[in-house]
Formats: structure tokens, C-alpha cells, sequence
């Protein structure tokens, strides 16, 4: 009986994060499939565990950061979108992409970015 009493207010904890997190991920319509980011509502929505939007008028830059070595030698690819506000502050979110998943490539994410007005910065890590 004292065991029960343990795992009752566990599995209340967890209940209410799962829907904390579906309940955020429900707000956005273009979240699957979107890989690092998608944009909705003149926001660029960062997808992490819970979507993280930041208005397009509040970004400084977007910097890639990727290894030209892995997109040239591997069938995965690593990479970090950075997010800097003018305001200084930055937010960070972590990609693995697959090319047998049709995932979009580096190139690619910079093009939709550009196509939106943001100015980007490719990071080659490797160098």
C-alpha cells in the first residue's frame, strides 16, 4: 500500500506533462514532418519537444551550423539551428537529418529562410 502511494503522484506529474505538450504541439498545424523549424503565423516556430516561436520582426539572424564533411560522406547529418534576437539572447535546437527521409538539406533550410526575409549565416563546423 505505501508503494501505491508513491507512484500515484508520479503518474499524476507525468499526466500533466504529456498534456502540456500535446496541448502546445496542437496550437501549430504545419508541425509534421517540418524538420528543425517550420513558420506559421509571421513566426519561425523552433521544433522542439514544445514548439518555441519567435516573430520574424524580433530576428537578428539565423546561423546553421553543419559539417560539409557529413553531407558529403554520410547518408545522416547533424545540425544546430541558432536563432539570434536582436535583442541578444539566442535559442538553439538540435537536427539530425536523413537523406533517405526526404529531409530537407542545409541549402535547403537557408533558401526557405532567405524566401522569408531572414538573413542567415551557414556555419561549416568542420573547418
Amino acid at each position: 500500500m505505501p508503494v501505491l502511494f508513491f507512484y500515484i503522484p508520479n503518474l499524476v506529474l507525468l499526466g500533466v506533462i504529456l498534456y502540456f505538450f500535446v496541448y502546445k504541439r496542437s496550437k501549430f498545424k504545419n508541425r509534421s514532418g517540418a524538420g528543425a523549424f517550420f513558420f506559421e503565423n509571421d513566426c519561425l516556430v523552433l521544433n522542439t519537444g514544445v514548439p518555441y516561436p519567435i516573430p520574424f520582426e524580433e530576428i537578428d539572424r539565423v546561423e546553421l551550423h553543419y559539417s560539409q564533411r557529413e553531407l558529403d560522406r554520410q547518408w545522416s547529418y547533424s545540425l544546430w539551428v541558432r536563432v539570434v534576437r536582436k535583442n541578444g539572447k539566442t535559442k538553439r535546437v538540435y537536427y539530425k537529418g536523413y537523406r533517405t527521409a526526404k529531409l530537407p538539406l542545409p541549402a535547403d533550410m537557408k533558401a526557405a529562410l532567405e524566401e522569408m526575409g531572414l538573413r542567415v549565416v551557414m556555419v561549416d563546423g568542420q573547418k
